[in-house]
């Protein structure tokens, strides 16, 4: 019974795509407006705390002076 609700839930977000992908006028807007712009929230804080703890860790040090 799982296994029915998540098919059914995968087929309705890909009938769901092909809809949107139909009402785009070309495939660069429906990617840019439709999906990056709906889904920024989700992998934008991912990249943030990558970015963030590259510059921490990898920061250059300043040299010491003698």
């Amino acid at each position: 019974m799982l296994l029915l609700i998540i098919f059914i839930f995968i087929l309705v977000g890909i009938v769901w795509l092909l809809i949107e992908y139909i009402q785009s006028a070309s495939l660069n807007a429906f990617l840019d407006e439709k999906i990056m712009h709906r889904f920024l929230w989700l992998w934008l804080p991912f990249y943030a705390l990558w970015r963030l703890s590259r510059e921490m860790i990898f920061k250059d040090k300043p040299a010491k002076e003698k």
